[in-house]
């Protein structure tokens, strides 16, 4: 078995997993590591690996690098696709959270040694670039707009002198405070909702922007999108209903949107940036759609 390991060359836990995780892999496994040195690489990387025919690709580093990764597999020509894993080294590593992958060496080498797998859906956005070129980009865990690519914006400023949690508490109350909410209509086959938004998610996973579970009953192959839309709403009560949903608990307000759907289509007549995995990847209109099952993800123990 051929094991391709993309590794985020910036990430601030490279030493760790070199000094300690990577030797312990070359000891049981035929294992050849690939580090990033770029915006994007990783997608390259994960389209070079598809192509030469590799079983398995570990992506390691945080949503951002697994999001990439995934991306350079499906965009890949071989319709022979590895087998996904990720060993969390990010910053939130929220859809870590979901499939329950820790930065454990013995944990990882054991899930590999069973090799047992599990088929995950995978979120489809068609979408437009600065340019107004079309552009299809893949997600494993979440994409959003409104407040989301702001927040990705800030949190990019504010990462290196501070830490995890802070950055993006910090990044999230001061796009809070100069954000305003826009304008979009959401059509699903089950349901339409159109207003101002200062969140739109739409989740495969449970959890997105370090621990805000918006999509808490989220199941990774049962085929549909979480939707999640939040109007404006005052300060002190975001700040509340933010714990809230940290907790894992879903806020009743009218305000509110809990919704399913495996394709939905979003409008506006404003600007609209679309994030995923804390990346923006283009504008309004979009059309989002679940691909049930598409990707064999390595199980996590």
């Amino acid at each position: 078995m051929r094991i391709a390991i993309i590794l985020n060359g910036i990430s601030k836990k490279k030493q760790f997993f070199l000094t300690k995780v990577y030797p312990a892999l070359q000891r049981e496994f035929n294992v050849t590591l690939f580090e990033t040195l770029y915006t994007s690489h990783a997608i390259q990387l994960a389209k070079q690996v598809t192509d030469e025919l590799f079983d398995l690709v570990i992506a390691a580093g945080g949503d951002g690098t697994l999001n990439q990764v995934l991306n350079g597999i499906l965009h890949s020509e071989n319709i022979s696709r590895p087998m996904l894993g990720l060993f969390p080294l990010g910053s939130a590593n929220d859809f870590a959270r979901t499939i329950n992958a820790s930065s454990s060496v013995d944990r990882l080498i054991q899930s590999t040694k069973e090799l047992s797998f599990q088929a995950i859906d995978v979120g489809q956005v068609n979408c437009i670039g600065k340019n107004g070129n079309p552009i299809a980009h893949f997600f494993i865990n979440a994409c959003s707009l409104g407040m989301g690519p702001l927040v990705v914006e800030r949190l990019e400023r504010n990462r290196k002198s501070l830490g995890a949690s802070l950055s993006y508490l910090l990044s999230i109350l001061v796009t809070f405070l100069t954000h305003k909410p826009q304008y979009v209509i959401c059509t699903a086959d089950e349901w339409q909702w159109k207003g101002k938004a200062r969140v739109a998610a739409f989740a495969n996973g449970t959890s997105f922007g370090n621990g805000i579970y918006i999509a808490p009953d989220a199941v990774i192959a049962d085929g549909l999108l979480n939707s999640f839309i939040a109007e404006d709403v005052a300060l002190p009560r975001f700040l509340v209903y933010l714990q809230s949903i940290k907790a894992k608990k879903k806020i009743v307000n009218k305000k509110i949107l809990y919704k399913t759907t495996a394709r939905v289509e979003l409008t506006s007549v404003e600007i609209c940036a679309l994030e995923a995995e804390g990346e923006i990847i283009g504008y309004l209109p979009a059309t989002i759609v679940i691909k049930n099952q598409l990707i064999r993800f390595l199980k996590h123990k």
